[in-house]
């Protein structure tokens, strides 16, 4: 017929699965990690290809992204010719098939399953075992579909051992395992028992069926090829051999095999409702990594049946649809606003998104509205959770009144990182000597104390500590007794100690301790009680906050700080490894905003200047192929950027209000600039850089001194880029704030999204006034004496007089005997103000680039243009082809990956040359190199 189907009872199973030991388990552990591999790498877009079902088409340029044209595009359909090419698989798929085929022969021998596919769907049902092993999906199901003598190797307590170091490789089938599941609970859970259907596409040896034979109002129609489904009937028929536990309502499963590719002309869904598909009932159709195989043309015409399901007379308005898929051609890209206008395209609601490996894969849960009506059905809105954030990033801003109501209050600023009030100096310190957990365990002294961490915020200095519990505390850095700077004392016990006078505060900024106090013996508990309550009230406290290792503190009422204002990120996204960065600039905050909200500059000033720069084109000869599209989401706004009108976006980057810039991209890298407006003339940016943490990178940071090592890397990549930026922006600063040029006299290319950062910034002071003018006391508590300054108590003329002491460029500190006092907080200890030490280890990289490479040193401008002559040795510059007589290339000028580790390495030695006694000879030779001197 046109299609094979079996329709199989199904019953319940609690027996416990037998687990003899295993006999082979290195060979099975081998078979393992290669599919896991396999299955990770076939879906990568790096030049990866996925296993084949049937030919592929290659992916088709990008879709400019509009509801008419995907709406067209499904309609119409694209011609065919544009995504006629298809891929062929990689070598290391190929390799590990054939492994891992003969692996699973060799599991299988003897067996009385009757599969035939050995290696592309098994590899699959063995991982999902293994993984319920572990506890990291809920699958009872798919070891008892094993065979007897074997499944051992997956469901035995030493298999967790033998197999935890492959396990992260699995990742990709865990998530996509548990998000399907969540979909179908959430979808039963609407039909509350009533009769509903549930169809999965390339289901191949699923186990869902089975696993939720307990929901007889539910029936399973499983879609894959055919020499698939008749191993999986079988599989069932020999389940229900070994496990019947008597349940007592029949559920049936039917199966339709046939290859999708066969559908270019329609036809699936009549398929479906000859093998009995109710179309009255709610109706759940789930794609689970099948889509890779099927061309384009055949899957456009099962995306307009499968969105019109719902529009016919007498069927469902309840219909859902749920991928763990590729979206391709229709979707390129990994971002939630462009599948959202996707789905808004077909008639349907995307109710939940994340993507992974640069959009290859979408995971989504979408809704078929109401074709009365427009909007959500019954179903959509049972199984919508909490509203989608439309983001372009996977970490998102959560205020989004800021957009609509411009404000620089009732924000929260990142002011820190968690291992900043640890008490650690630098990233590489703090991961040297991060717990397992993630945490950072405090840095105490000889004499059991720690110190609290200082800063500033829009000018205002705070003090941030940990109490005896462990909770973060944050007060303004003035003692309420006589002004001391409490950052100058030390936290004991949880306790902040004045440095002055030793008044102490403890839980929330409570004054707990009054030295003085105890001169006094006849005073009560109760007076001295009092007393501690009054020097409490004077103290000013801030909301603050701890969030994914970002130290948070509220600008507005205390009482009013909301922590689901706080900064997210996506749930359920890949994992990523952070690296932190610190950089302390010169300049007012606005400029490094501008800076970071700036493409075309990436290109010309930075022109490749460092290895990720390079690696996705940011170099000067490629900047006449720049194009750029504003955009806004409910983060913020800002730009995606392309290389020519057809090109697939490739960075992106995003004001999110009032001081957060996001870049991001296809690829899943991410980074944050939270940048704080320190004081007038000085800024602190906490950058945050996500790196995606698949099976390679997470097996990298597992070896001991690795992620030291990476964090040490990506530092001195910010590093250069900072002292690159930062010189150009102190000139600007003191042309426009000093000499009195404008912002910006007349824009180009990019310079749309300056102008409409300035446009919000201006509205933002408007309603809320200027945000440098602060008090440092409680406006509820009445000083004891109100002024008291070098020029006397008139306001005004105190006003003046510190109105014309010029912007605070520098850290000016004032030594002293016990402690130091740094006026300037917070210090100034990285680049590109503090930069003397990178400097230096540039000078070793500019040495080891010219020596093994003969390139130009860091300093040259420009290096990728055609038109500037390379510095090259004479006979080089002698060397011709033979066959042609044209010179050979010329080298690319950025640094060596070599010699950004010989810099990082440097870092570290002058870092600690006084230790190893080498602070003398570090100096001499980089004076000496610096001079072109080297001996």
């Amino acid at each position: 017929g046109k299609h094979s189907s079996v329709i199989v009872p199904c019953c319940a199973d609690t027996r416990p699965i037998p687990s003899p030991m295993p006999s082979s388990t290195l060979f099975v552990r081998l078979s393992l990690l290669l599919s896991s591999l396999n299955i990770v790498s076939s879906f990568v877009p790096s030049g990866a290809r996925p296993l084949r079902l049937c030919p592929l088409q290659s992916s088709p340029p990008s879709v400019d992204f509009n509801e008419e044209r995907i709406g067209e595009a499904l309609s119409k359909g694209v011609v065919e010719d544009d995504f006629a090419e298809s891929d062929e698989q990689n070598v290391f798929g190929t390799l590990s098939d054939a492994i891992t085929g003969s692996i699973f022969s060799v599991l299988h021998l003897g067996s009385d399953c009757g599969i035939k596919d050995s290696s592309k769907n098994l590899r699959v049902l063995w991982v999902r075992a293994l993984l319920h092993n572990y506890g990291e999906v809920v699958d009872p199901v798919a070891a008892k579909l094993l065979p007897d003598k074997t499944r051992g190797l997956v469901t035995s307590e030493y298999s967790k051992g033998l197999f935890s170091p492959i396990r992260k490789f699995a990742e990709w089938i865990a998530s996509r395992t548990t998000f399907i599941d969540e979909s179908l609970d959430s979808f039963l859970s609407h039909t509350g028992g009533e009769p509903c259907n549930v169809v999965l596409f390339g289901s191949g040896y699923d186990t869902r069926a089975l696993r939720y034979r307990k929901h007889p109002e539910a029936a399973f129609y499983e879609v894959d090829l055919p020499e698939v489904v008749q191993g999986k009937a079988e599989l069932y028929e020999k389940y229900l051999r070994e496990n019947d536990d008597g349940y007592d309502k029949e559920v049936t499963s039917r199966f339709l095999g046939k290859d999708l590719n066969e559908y270019s002309s329609g036809g699936l869904v009549a398929d479906l409702l000859d093998l009995g598909l109710d179309p009255t009932k709610p109706t759940l159709f789930v794609w689970e990594a099948v889509l890779f195989y099927v061309n384009s043309g055949p899957k456009r015409e099962i995306f307009k049946e499968l969105y019109s399901f719902n529009k016919l007379p007498g069927r469902t308005k309840d219909t859902a649809v749920v991928f763990t898929d590729s979206l391709k051609p229709f979707v390129d890209v990994p971002f939630t606003s462009e599948t959202d206008k996707f789905f808004k395209g077909l008639d349907a609601s995307l109710l939940s998104h994340r993507s992974r490996w640069g959009g290859a894969v979408h995971f989504a849960a979408t809704v078929l509205n109401d074709p009365s009506t427009g909007g959500l059905t019954p179903l959509g809105e049972s199984m919508r959770g909490e509203d989608l954030v439309m983001s372009y990033t996977p970490t998102q801003s959560n205020n989004k009144k800021l957009l609509a109501e411009p404000s620089m209050d009732d924000a929260w600023y990142a002011v820190g990182y968690a291992w900043q009030v640890a008490g650690y100096s630098s990233a590489v310190e703090a991961v040297m000597a991060q717990a397992p957990d993630g945490s950072f365990p405090t840095k105490v002294s000889s004499d059991g104390t720690t110190k609290p961490y200082a800063t500033r915020l829009w000018n205002e200095p705070l003090v941030v500590y940990r109490d005896a519990d462990g909770n973060l505390v944050c007060v303004t850095d003035v003692c309420p007794h006589r002004s001391a700077p409490l950052s100058m004392g030390t936290v004991e016990e949880g306790r902040l100690k004045c440095f002055y006078h030793g008044w102490a505060f403890g839980e929330g900024g409570q004054c707990v301790d009054v030295p003085t106090q105890r001169s006094n013996p006849n005073g009560s508990e109760e007076a001295m009680a009092k007393f501690r309550e009054r020097v409490t009230g004077c103290a000013k406290r801030h909301a603050v906050a701890e969030k994914d290792g970002m130290i948070y503190v509220w600008r507005g009422e205390l009482l009013e700080a909301d922590a689901s204002l706080l900064p997210s990120k996506r749930e359920g996204d890949m994992e990523t490894q952070p690296i932190d960065t610190v950089l302390d600039y010169a300049v007012d905050y606005s400029y490094i905003v501008e800076n970071n909200l700036d493409s075309p500059h990436l290109f010309y000033l930075h022109d490749g200047s460092v290895p990720p720069i390079e690696s996705i084109g940011m170099m000067s000869k490629n900047l006449p192929d720049l194009r750029l599209r504003p955009f806004q989401d409910d983060c913020g706004f800002g730009h995606l950027g392309r290389f020519k009108d057809n090109g697939r976006v490739k960075k992106l980057l995003r004001f999110d209000p009032p001081n957060v810039v996001r870049h991001g991209g296809v690829s899943g890298f991410e980074e944050e600039f939270h940048i704080v407006p320190v004081s007038p003339g000085r800024a602190r940016v906490l950058l945050r850089q996500h790196l995606p943490k698949g099976p390679i990178l997470s097996t990298i940071v597992s070896i001991p001194g690795m992620l030291p090592f990476l964090t040490s890397l990506v530092n001195n990549w910010n590093y250069h880029i900072a002292l690159e930026d930062g010189a150009v922006m102190q000139g600007q600063s003191h042309l426009i704030e000093d000499m009195g040029a404008p912002r910006m006299q007349i824009g180009a290319l990019g310079d749309d999204l300056m102008s409409r950062y300035w446009s919000w910034r201006t509205k933002a002071h408007e309603r809320s006034g200027n945000p440098w003018r602060n008090t440092l006391q409680n406006v509820e508590s009445k000083p004891s004496i109100p002024s008291g300054t070098t020029y006397g108590d008139d306001e005004a003329v105190v006003e003046l007089a510190r109105s014309t002491q010029g912007r605070i460029v520098d850290a000016s500190e004032t030594v002293g005997i016990k402690q130091r006092y740094v006026q300037q907080t917070p210090e100034a200890l990285y680049p590109p103000m503090n930069s003397a030490s990178y400097l230096q280890a540039l000078v070793v990289d500019d040495l080891v680039k010219g020596l093994f490479q003969g390139l130009e040193p860091a300093g040259t401008m420009i290096k990728t243009e055609k038109s500037y002559a390379p510095r090259v040795r004479p006979q080089e510059a002698k060397e011709v082809d033979p066959a042609t007589g044209v010179r050979r290339p010329e080298p690319q000028r950025i640094p060596t990956f070599a010699g950004l580790v010989a810099a990082a390495v440097t870092w570290g030695v002058v870092e600690n040359a006084e230790v190893l006694g080498l602070r003398e000879v570090t100096e001499k030779m980089a004076l000496a190199m610096q001079h072109g001197l080297f001996l």
